[in-house]
């Protein structure tokens, strides 16, 4: 099964939520291990990547190019993520992992936990909050400039430049365009997370093969010439 990893840092603060939050503390609370570690959820990670996929396939229609180059792209799109109702032919062969901290730092925080047990001189709690903090905003009455009453809302944010990364799983080689495609997805794939239509979560992504190695630039460049000769 061939395996590739999508690696991105943050460059803002982001806030991938878990859809609640911790009654007196934060309105809105990041996922997180039982570490305390930070991650993007795999579903949503696929599901912001298909969303740039789109975007891209929309681009190509409205420059008019010819069906039978349209369609190379389409059929590349439905190996990578599938379409609704497929059935066991026309499946996704990517499979996305969580998007996690690098497996070296997960080791040594769990590590260190486990050690420190039966001390507690360390917690999960003491991770998250090494990795996060809490940010704070409240509406304003555009008339009188004070707060609004009730508006006060909370939300824990994972630090710029945090690391995280992804595995790809395909369970087919993938072929034509599926990786100049997916690399064109990645290199798209600017922001995640709550708020990031309103400057949050900004980022930056890489395709990386299975040794690590950054290979974005060289699906890319093939992509760009198809879509560019």
């Amino acid at each position: 099964m061939k395996t590739f990893w999508l690696k991105f840092t943050t460059k803002s603060d982001s806030t991938f939520g878990r859809g609640d939050g911790l009654a007196g503390l934060v309105d809105i609370e990041v996922m997180h291990d039982k570490y305390g570690l930070p991650f993007l959820n795999g579903r949503t990670l696929k599901g912001l990547l298909e969303e740039e996929c789109a975007n891209i396939l929309f681009s190509l229609n409205e420059q008019n190019y010819d069906l039978e180059f349209q369609e190379e792209f389409y059929r590349s799109s439905k190996h990578l993520f599938g379409s609704p109702g497929s059935s066991d032919s026309d499946k996704a062969i990517l499979h996305i992992s969580n998007a996690t901290l690098p497996v070296d730092l997960r080791k040594s925080v769990a590590y260190e936990l486990e050690k420190s047990r039966s001390s507690m001189r360390l917690s999960s709690e003491d991770i998250l909050n090494s990795l996060t903090s809490i940010r704070r905003q409240t509406s304003i009455d555009e008339k009188s400039g004070a707060p609004e009453k009730g508006s006060l809302r909370s939300m824990r944010v994972v630090l710029r430049e945090t690391s995280f990364e992804a595995k790809l799983s395909f369970t087919k080689d993938p072929s034509g365009l599926d990786l100049p495609l997916l690399a064109a997805c990645i290199k798209a794939f600017r922001r995640a997370g709550t708020g990031r239509n309103r400057g949050r979560g900004k980022l930056v992504a890489v395709l990386c093969d299975e040794n690590g190695i950054n290979v974005t630039e060289n699906y890319f460049t093939i992509f760009c010439e198809k879509v560019m000769p």
